[in-house]
């Protein structure tokens, strides 16, 4: 498969959606310097020279998790909206200035985040979807990345909606502007909480509840811009898309249908009540599940189809982002009580995300005059990856069916039988072989980015971006 050509598009998009691809590749580097804390924060002797000592790993776990999962998601659909409003539709951003304060603000608000869970600035609190750091240079992170987010989007819709353009959207500019709703109705949730917790003079802020309710839209949207992901690299595959593109747009238009009235939960329950994470649960359960089945079964039918380049970056990851998504999928069925069946589950569904977007990475390269450093690494790194996330996963799912519980460590596992050793042995090797992928991507990404700059054939984009 091929990307993009750099030349007919208009160089200052080209900059800032560049910018915000090294940012999402950035947001990767530190969130495996954390896991690699993490590890040393559990070895003795080590563990007492790391900031706060042996509770650094809770420190270092919040780190690994905000960069991995929120900040490289973000920065990442931060990039979509930039390419798919401008380069791919062939269109000028609407405001450049507005295009670089809002990447200053983000890469900003990501620094801190790292500096302080780096310094151990603050105690870990381990909230589901964000989990924070005690301290105000987290919470400046925080909120820094999240107005460059804000300002991107303002940015992105602008860009769609100024001047005129021949004809409908492509698909993958609807879904990225549908994700974008969605993040804007998660910060909506944020504050909304944020709101309600301090309007009624709770004591403290709950960040388990402040989080809760945008943590699942916030599912929604990385759902929504990885299986425009999956539309984009079927296209560059097959030459075609899995469904018609009136067919796709209702599906993404189904996925809003339960995004945006969620804010309404805030006014009818409080924050406090298992009604209010029953409600946005539901509201994930039922909402993700349609529209995802159809998309999965109508790329599936499409790789059956059509000719399977297994040695092409681009399909593989295709490939197995939507088998571990199916994984994923399953093993939720399976949930039942507080054990290691949740994380078996939600690990399966981001490694999925990341996988697409790992995938997404090697073949947009050309269209910024670039090309994939090692092209034998690019090919080997999307099955190791998916093969730690799978031993993981199943490792997770194999030892909460033994009752061992979530968010526990140490002797805490109460690993007092062989299955459940067993269990979290294979989900160790996953995690050893998960990290050995990540890494592969990122030596092969940062080298790619910054050590070649030579100019790249490519397709005409109208070739990739035709699908009325």
């Amino acid at each position: 498969m091929n990307g993009l050509t750099e030349g007919s598009f208009e160089r200052t998009s080209m900059k800032i959606a560049y910018g915000w691809l090294i940012l999402a590749v950035f947001s990767l580097v530190f969130a495996g310097i954390f896991a690699l804390l993490v590890a040393l924060a559990r070895t003795p002797v080590i563990e007492q020279m790391l900031p706060l000592g042996r509770d650094y790993i809770y420190v270092a776990l919040v780190g690994h998790v905000v960069l991995a999962v929120v900040i490289w998601f973000l920065a990442f659909e931060g990039f979509l909206w930039v390419f798919t409003t401008t380069i791919l539709i062939k269109k000028k951003v609407f405001s450049p200035a507005l295009g670089w304060v809002s990447l200053c603000f983000s890469g900003a608000g990501m620094a801190l985040v790292v500096i302080s869970a780096v310094f151990g600035l603050g105690n870990a609190e381990l909230a589901n979807y964000v989990p924070v750091l005690l301290t105000p240079v987290f919470y400046a992170g925080l909120i820094l990345f999240a107005a460059g987010i804000i300002l991107n989007l303002v940015n992105s819709f602008a860009t769609l909606l100024s001047g005129k353009r021949e004809g409908s959207l492509p698909v993958i500019t609807f879904a990225m502007a549908a994700s974008g709703i969605a993040v804007a109705v998660a910060l909506a949730c944020f504050a909304l909480s944020g709101w309600f917790q301090y309007s009624t003079g709770k004591m403290f802020l709950d960040f388990e509840r402040l989080f809760w309710g945008g943590g699942h839209i916030l599912q929604f949207a990385n759902t929504m811009a990885m299986i425009a992901v999956w539309l984009y690299l079927s296209r560059l595959a097959f030459r075609k898309e899995p469904l018609p593109p009136m067919m796709s747009k209702a599906l993404y238009g189904l996925f809003l249908i339960f995004i945006i009235p969620s804010p309404v939960i805030y006014f009818l329950h409080d924050t406090s009540t298992q009604a209010y994470k029953e409600s946005f649960t539901w509201l994930m359960q039922w909402g993700i599940g349609p529209s995802t089945t159809v998309f999965m079964l109508a790329a599936a039918g499409t790789i059956v189809r059509g000719r399977r380049p297994w040695a092409d970056p681009g399909f593989s990851s295709l490939v197995l982002s939507i088998s571990i998504f199916l994984m994923g999928g399953l093993i939720g069925v399976g949930i039942g009580g507080v054990n290691t069946i949740i994380p078996a589950h939600y690990h399966c569904v981001i490694g999925a995300v990341t996988i697409a977007f790992m995938g997404l990475f090697y073949e947009i390269l050309p269209a910024f005059g670039k090309t994939v450093w090692s092209r034998k690494l690019a090919v080997v790194q999307p099955y190791l990856y998916s093969l730690g996330i799978v031993l993981f996963a199943a490792g997770l799912f194999y030892a909460g069916s033994h009752g061992v519980a979530r968010k526990t460590y140490g002797s805490e596992q109460n690993l007092n039988t062989t299955a459940k050793f067993i269990a979290m042995s294979i989900m160790g090797i996953g995690g050893l072989v998960a990290i050995s992928g990540g890494i592969a991507f990122v030596l092969n990404a940062m080298l790619s980015l910054f050590g070649n700059a030579g100019k790249v054939a490519g397709v005409d984009a109208a070739a990739v971006i035709e699908n009325r």
